[in-house]
């Protein structure tokens, strides 16, 4: 052991010792003094994320304003009485904030209310998601590769010009072209069924049997949005528990119906 010591340490007393180390080990320098455990590390801050998601621009605007108002994470925390991480996590868009949280970030950083509108565009998105979820989380036991449906006509044109809060029936005929009944299913909405700037519709209508080879009209009662510009709602056919049928890649449109709202009309 002495032997090993002396080898390894010896450079130190009668002059330089050369060592070579891992390329990713760290290196320290005699006579320079490495921090210690009890020494103030601080950990540097991710840069912000891209804001692809509405939690992610919710957190970069608190980070804007936070900076803004000279606060660290810290103070900000201290603030509103929760801890560093809860901050950290609603920032970096890993978790999403209570909306009492929100209000007393909003009211300690004074952004106006852009703050509390971020904040509502991710309230929106998780409902979306939820709804969503219903239709888009699961395949109906019953589906079937036999199962197929053709596109034969429709009213209400894609595209059609109305004025805001225009009442209309938007119809679809499709075939039943397949080998399989369709019996207890319904047409169901993706999606918020209602809400500003999109086509208020029923979340789903039931549809009657039909036999292959057959024919179906599908009507759906429609109002158009107040604010002008163009939108549109899909629809997918689903089970009673919101399952869907035509899983394959090529019915990945759904039946739609799409308007440009026009004060103008």
């Amino acid at each position: 052991m002495a032997r090993r010591c002396r080898a390894v340490f010896g450079g130190l007393l009668g002059g330089a010792v050369v060592r070579r180390f891992p390329a990713n080990s760290t290196r320290y320098v005699v006579g320079e003094h490495p921090a210690t455990v009890g020494d103030a590390m601080p950990r540097p801050r991710r840069p912000p994320a891209p804001a692809v998601t509405p939690s992610a621009e919710l957190g970069n605007e608190i980070r804007h304003w936070r900076e803004l108002r000279g606060l660290s994470v810290a103070e900000l925390a201290a603030a509103v009485g929760r801890d560093r991480r809860t901050i950290s996590g609603a920032e970096d868009g890993r978790d999403r904030p209570s909306e009492a949280l929100v209000n007393m970030i909003e009211a300690r950083l004074a952004s106006g209310g852009l703050i509390l509108s971020y904040y509502d565009a991710v309230l929106a998105e998780v409902r979306r998601q939820r709804l969503n979820g219903r239709v888009l989380g699961g395949i109906a036991p019953d589906a079937s590769d036999d199962d197929l449906s053709v596109f034969v006509d429709e009213t209400v044109a894609d595209g059609t010009v109305m004025a805001p809060g225009h009442r209309f029936e938007k119809t679809w005929t499709i075939r039943n072209e397949g080998a399989v009944e369709w019996r207890d299913r319904r047409l169901t909405r993706l999606g918020t069924p209602a809400g500003p700037g999109l086509i208020t519709t029923p979340r789903f209508v039931p549809l009657p049997f039909t036999a292959p080879g057959a024919e179906l009209t599908i009507a759906v009662s429609c109002v158009a949005p107040l604010v002008e510009g163009t939108t549109r709602a899909v629809f997918k056919m689903t089970d009673g528990e919101d399952r869907r049928y035509f899983y394959q890649p090529r019915y990945t449109v759904g039946l739609q119906v799409q308007v440009t709202v026009a004060r103008d009309v």
